[in-house]
């Protein structure tokens, strides 16, 4: 399978808005394409999807109904009408279509692409794939109901920012086009952490920085109860041991920064050659994907400023350091090695680049009825909703997800020594520091916005008001 970034499918500059531009970038980016052609998206990209795009199933009502059930939020238009019922659609509106493998599916997006509908896709391996990878369903028979039938989405794209009240947090919880769900299990070997980030259009499970943030937490704090110092080489060991251990890895920039890193090296020399031909957006990407060897060292110097971190959390620990509790010099030390590996083709390692500027009306903290297991349902949550934003944090899954990464730092005992209080020491060291650095990004980054917590009891949610973040209202 191959991928297929043509260029003509990203729209110019000011025809459609940032978040939107994004989205179709991403889509393209992320798009696979079988022998055949048929253009296909896995299910970890379909599981974030949130809002963004329809997911179309094509299946007969028997099998929507039966064990394998369907993906909440699902629209159902059996495949021997689908061509007919979404011809009247217009070509850009995003569509993945889901059958048992895939087959059904991906004859349906073929056509409709050969029809001039630019952004359409099969789930690859279908709904089969979908639940083999962890990822839940549903077999409630109020979807029957809606067959041949697309639900209004609303507002997908433009945020404003306004302060949202419990009863927006509600709707949007309570709303299946805004939720999937994963097995704890399935997210602790190959899913990843987002960064509690209202600017992302995908559902997440969200904390503090994504897993960089949690990555960083936990060296910061053997640093602290250790007394040791890592260095780039260490950390390399333990980001690949890390990677081997739980699967995919989160981080993200954004826009402003990423268009702060360009400007930068446009002015500086070294980047002349390389940058010959570099103009458009897929043409960056490739180039910070994969850039020239000989320029790796020149780029890190770069890369690692401040200005060109998207993340509002791991900038913030790098200019406030003390006040994070982590040295800005393993900040940078993490990033060169991030990067470095990326480009050595180490793909696990994530980099998204966010839309925008921040937009957030509330501060969401997505709670469980019990404590989580392996086997739990975790709600992935999109933080785009009522054209506005919100911070999502997962704190218990956080907790959990801790608590396995003290226990795979415990046994790295050839690159790791613990303190003389082992893994206990170590674990209340990150929980204090948990505490610490969510306090001081969020009064930075979203002081005085409201904070709710929504408890999900089965798969029905209860929102309840915490009072509001701490600080001055910037």
């Amino acid at each position: 399978m191959s991928s297929s970034l043509r260029p003509e499918r990203i729209p110019p500059i000011g025809t459609v808005s940032q978040a939107e531009r994004m989205f179709r970038f991403n889509w393209v980016a992320s798009e696979l394409r079988s022998p055949s052609g048929v253009p296909l998206h896995s299910a970890d990209y379909a599981s974030r999807l949130g809002r963004a795009a329809r997911i179309v199933d094509v299946r007969t009502q028997e099998e929507l109904l039966g064990p394998l059930g369907y993906i909440p939020g699902s629209d159902w238009i059996p495949s021997e009408g689908a061509i007919e019922a979404l011809s009247t659609l217009g070509p850009d509106e995003p569509l993945m279509f889901v059958s048992r493998g895939g087959e059904r599916a991906g004859t349906i997006a073929k056509t409709l692409e050969e029809r001039g509908f630019r952004y359409v896709s099969s789930l690859m391996g279908g709904i089969v794939a979908w639940r083999q990878l962890g990822f839940s369903t549903v077999r409630e028979h109020a979807i029957v109901q809606r067959r041949g039938t697309l639900r209004e989405i609303g507002a997908r794209w433009e945020a404003s920012k306004r302060v949202l009240a419990q009863d927006d947090i509600a709707q949007h919880v309570g709303d299946s086009l805004s939720i999937r769900w994963i097995k704890l299990a399935a997210l602790l070997v190959s899913g990843r952490l987002s960064c509690v980030d209202g600017r992302d259009d995908s559902g997440i499970v969200g904390t503090p920085g994504g897993d960089a943030g949690e990555f960083l937490l936990a060296l910061a704090a053997i640093e602290r109860t250790a007394g040791v110092l890592f260095d780039d080489r260490t950390l390399r060991t333990l980001l690949l041991r890390r990677l081997d251990a739980f699967g995919n890895f989160y981080m993200h920039s954004d826009i402003t920064a990423s268009n702060a890193l360009i400007t930068q090296l446009r002015a500086d020399r070294r980047f002349d050659a390389p940058l010959t031909h570099v103009f458009e957006p897929l043409e960056w990407r490739k180039f910070l994907s994969d850039p020239p060897p000989e320029i790796h060292a020149a780029l890190l110097e770069q890369m690692v400023q401040p200005a060109h971190i998207g993340c509002g959390h791991l900038r913030l620990s790098m200019l406030r350091a003390a006040e994070y509790g982590v040295r800005r010099e393993l900040v940078e030390s993490f990033l060169r090695t991030f990067f470095s590996l990326r480009w050595e083709g180490v793909d696990q390692n994530e980099m998204t680049v966010l839309p925008g500027g921040h937009a957030e009306g509330a501060v969401v903290n997505v709670m469980l009825e019990d404590d989580p297991e392996a086997f739990s349902r975790i709600p992935l949550v999109s933080p785009m909703a009522h054209g506005s934003q919100m911070f999502i944090n997962h704190p218990q899954v956080s907790h959990y997800l801790r608590g396995q990464l003290v226990r795979f730092l415990a046994v790295q005992r050839d690159v790791v020594k613990l303190g003389s209080g082992g893994e206990a020491a170590l674990r209340s060291a990150i929980d204090e520091l948990a505490g610490k650095q969510l306090g001081v990004t969020l009064s930075a980054l979203a002081a005085g916005l409201p904070v709710f917590e929504v408890t999900f009891v089965g798969h029905a949610p209860h929102v309840e008001a915490r009072g509001a973040v701490a600080g001055a209202v910037s």
